[in-house]
């Protein structure tokens, strides 16, 4: 998912440099989704490892 993100990211780049602006935004779009999915990710691996700690039942 990381390589993914960092791929799209480049891809952003790309777009920009060749002033490619209509698939930049469609880069964007994608890139915010990937972005969300890997925080939702983290968020729940922290809950799952801390979740006692924090009050929480696993």
């Amino acid at each position: 998912m990381f390589y993914e993100h960092l791929a799209l990211t480049k891809l952003e780049a790309v777009c920009m440099i060749i002033e490619n602006f209509e698939l930049e935004v469609e880069v964007y779009d994608r890139i915010e989704s990937a972005a969300l999915e890997m925080s939702d990710m983290i968020s729940d691996a922290i809950i799952r490892q801390f979740g006692l700690w924090l009050g929480r039942k696993k």
